[in-house]
């Protein structure tokens, strides 16, 4: 039998990689995900969250306290490029720091991103200052969406 050596090749070119962390009731994120990364060079990842009911700040807090565990689980000792916390109003009730504390602490040097913090960013690029805010939550959430916007200056 003849043998033969063969190189591997690597390629210097690697992708980005994105860990989504999604609510578990959430069945539309991963589509609409897939659908803007699509034809681009990047590596998604999922994990999910466990959600509860009612739609409300403490039941969200309570949410939060698991994002450390959800985001280790995302290729486990592994390092991922960005974490995605696809929770608006989640982020808001927690606040973003403390969403980052927990990301960080399962992903050291992973930069995160969430709904609430990227249009912040959008409008302040777009140098949008009014806005209107739709929701799908109740009324004392929907409220609460409305004074993060408030104090951010929209």
């Amino acid at each position: 039998m003849k043998h033969q050596k063969v190189k591997p090749k690597f390629s210097k070119h690697i992708k980005p990689k994105i860990g989504l962390i999604t609510l578990a009731s959430d069945y539309m994120i991963e589509k609409d995900f897939h659908d803007v990364i699509k034809n681009k060079n990047i590596d998604l990842f999922v994990n999910r969250i466990e959600s509860y009911n009612p739609l409300n700040k403490k039941n969200l807090i309570k949410m939060s306290k698991n994002i450390t565990k959800v985001t280790s689980d995302i290729l486990p000792g592994e390092k991922i490029d960005c974490v995605a916390y696809a929770c608006t109003s989640g982020t808001i009730a927690a606040g973003f720091s403390i969403i980052k504390k927990k990301v960080i602490k399962a992903k050291p040097n992973t930069k995160l991103t969430t709904p609430s913090s990227s249009s912040i960013n959008a409008l302040k690029k777009f140098k949008i200052r009014k806005i209107a805010v739709f929701t799908p939550y109740p009324k004392k959430l929907n409220n609460e969406v409305i004074e993060f916007y408030k104090k951010n200056k929209f």
